[in-house]
């Protein structure tokens, strides 16, 4: 006699595998979501939001941390504890007039020309800025450039006066003014600045 299915279902093989039907379904929606939080956070770390990003491949200013030498001072290596001991520090005019020298003496009018910024001045140091395509013939009509001074002009000059030989020491350029040297804390100071 054969068993009875109240269940009025039809009869199967108890071999054969039963469909689940809830289930699978159960499986595929549980694991399609943990793949999705997963796919979610992958993007959510791979996106940055980027307002703008930029590299400047050619700045506009080169700009030139330079030493006032003298035939005294000139194997000297620049020092802090030097530099603290002199009580005044070169004028924005005499640099002025000792870069214009050297500049009109190997480019000509093309050389007085070249517009120079004269950013700071701490005793014999001069931070300048001047325009990118001219910083090669600049560096180059200082470099090999020796010229003549007042005494009295150059700090740590004795002040017998008469006239002194001077030419320029170049301490570093850059692209940027933090480049020559630190933060650029020691070009503006940080406590004499006021923002």
């Amino acid at each position: 006699m054969e068993p009875s299915n109240p269940t009025n279902a039809p009869d199967v093989d108890a071999n054969a595998d039963t469909l689940m039907v809830d289930a699978p379904a159960a499986d595929t929606q549980d694991g399609s979501r943990s793949t999705q939080d997963t796919k979610k956070r992958r993007r959510k770390e791979k996106e940055t939001h980027t307002l703008h990003q930029t590299t400047f491949r050619k700045p506009a200013w080169s700009y030139f941390h330079l030493i006032l030498v003298t035939p005294g001072t000139a194997v000297q290596q620049p020092s802090n504890s030097t530099a603290s001991l002199e009580t005044h520090s070169i004028d924005a005019l005499t640099v002025s007039a000792l870069l214009s020298q050297p500049l009109t003496a190997y480019l000509g009018a093309t050389g007085s020309a070249i517009p120079i910024d004269i950013l700071h001045t701490h005793s014999r140091s001069a931070y300048i800025r001047i325009p990118r395509q001219d910083a090669q013939a600049f560096q180059a009509a200082l470099s090999g450039w020796i010229g003549g001074c007042d005494a009295g002009s150059v700090p740590g000059v004795e002040e017998g006066g008469g006239r002194v030989r001077v030419a320029w020491r170049f301490v570093s350029k850059g692209g940027s003014l933090g480049l020559l040297r630190g933060g650029g804390d020691e070009v503006f100071g940080t406590s004499e600045v006021a923002y």
